[in-house]
């Protein structure tokens, strides 16, 4: 699994355009950013506590334990401590939304709110020029994040199928091939 993470890594990077200046550029304000972090986790949970979609996904009394882990994952991105093993623990993550029914639309969802709000706050407390720059590489990081965890979720799913049915996942992508073949052709609009 470590190739498959590598390889999606370096596709995430080479699209986004992350590079190790972001990450430096985050580590050069972490000192400014840090007191976002109480900010940005009251509302990433409100937000989410707020919505029945997504409150349904935890369980009763969980919510300091997940606020503490939003606040570690906030310093290590903020602090730019951005390495090999940073991305494996994003991969992580995706499988560890499917047990909690933790959708990619829902992840992507909290994760444009986590980005908003670090932009509202770069607006409000730098110059224009520097709240860019530092959004920006705030931006690529957490896009690659974000891939890595919705590929995570992805490819641990296919993978506990071809681990259950005992199928090869060969076998497994050409039948959702030829399945969604016929999907795309009972999907197309008809002809006028």
């Amino acid at each position: 699994m470590a190739d498959v993470v590598q390889d999606v890594v370096q596709d995430l990077i080479q699209l986004t355009g992350y590079t190790e200046k972001d990450a430096a550029v985050l580590r050069q304000y972490a000192a400014h950013t840090a007191p976002w972090e109480e900010a940005i986790t009251q509302a990433f949970y409100d937000m989410l506590y707020g919505y029945g979609r997504t409150a349904a996904v935890f369980r009763d009394g969980e919510r300091p334990a997940r606020e503490q882990t939003l606040r570690h994952w906030y310093r290590v991105v903020s602090g730019g401590q951005i390495d090999d093993q940073f991305w494996r623990w994003q991969w992580f993550v995706g499988l560890i939304h499917i047990p909690r029914h933790v959708t990619n639309p829902f992840m992507l969802g909290a994760m444009s709110r986590v980005q908003q709000i670090f932009l509202s706050q770069c607006l409000a407390t730098l110059p224009v020029d520097e709240a860019a720059n530092l959004f920006t590489s705030f931006k690529r990081v957490t896009d690659v994040i974000a891939g890595l965890i919705a590929e995570g979720y992805f490819e641990s799913y296919i993978r506990a199928m071809e681990r259950m049915s005992g199928q090869s996942r060969t076998l497994i992508d050409r039948m959702v091939q030829m399945e969604v073949e016929s999907m795309v052709e009972e999907s197309r609009p008809a002809k006028k």
